[in-house]
């Protein structure tokens, strides 16, 4: 472990080769079954806790995909992280667009950034191991990040902008789930 305490990239594992493609196998048939993006996202998490408790070798992982989009499609009540994750993302980029000049909120696609960060981060298990606003949070960091854009009077503000959303979020979290995601992409790579 590095000094900032993040986790080092390690050797990705063929277990973790075969959940990235069967979570993108969830989220084409989720789109094909015309489900929305919170069931799709609800899909993916119940098939990531499943796996937390079980190995994968005695299961058919594509089996369990499509058990996991049934429940999910028949939840009446949608899994609450999920929806606590997306209502955050949704309540902070319109939070954030009043600060920010209008000039520079339409000329780059940060929400659409946001959003694509948001939904490529349940190719992973990343929504079991940090908190819905965190993840919510951080998504809208690197989307700033990822196109230069500033938020006015971050320089002479009391605390960082991410810190008004979440009190409890750090620069080493945002870090961490910042890694996790590039681990996510980085995997993506490797399969293709």
């Amino acid at each position: 472990m590095d000094p900032a305490g993040l986790q080092e990239a390690s050797p990705v594992s063929a277990d973790a080769k075969t959940h990235f493609k069967v979570c993108r196998f969830i989220m084409e048939a989720g789109v094909k079954l015309g489900l929305r993006s919170i069931p799709i996202a609800t899909a993916c998490t119940i098939y990531h806790r499943f796996f937390t408790e079980v190995p994968l070798e005695p299961y058919d992982p594509y089996l369990v995909a499509m058990a996991a989009l049934y429940l999910a499609g028949k939840v009446e009540e949608q899994h609450l992280r999920t929806r606590d994750i997306i209502n955050y993302l949704l309540h902070y980029l319109l939070s954030l667009k009043h600060w920010m000049n209008r000039h520079s909120w339409d000329r780059t696609p940060v929400a659409v950034a946001a959003w694509a960060l948001l939904r490529d981060s349940y190719h992973g298990p990343l929504c079991l191991r940090h908190a819905p606003q965190h993840i919510a949070v951080t998504v809208l960091y690197l989307a700033l990040q990822c196109y230069g854009v500033e938020v006015p009077a971050e320089v002479e503000a009391e605390r960082p902008w991410w810190q008004v959303f979440s009190e409890d979020l750090s620069k080493s979290i945002i870090d961490q789930i910042v890694l996790d995601l590039i681990k996510i992409y980085t995997l993506d790579a490797e399969i293709a």
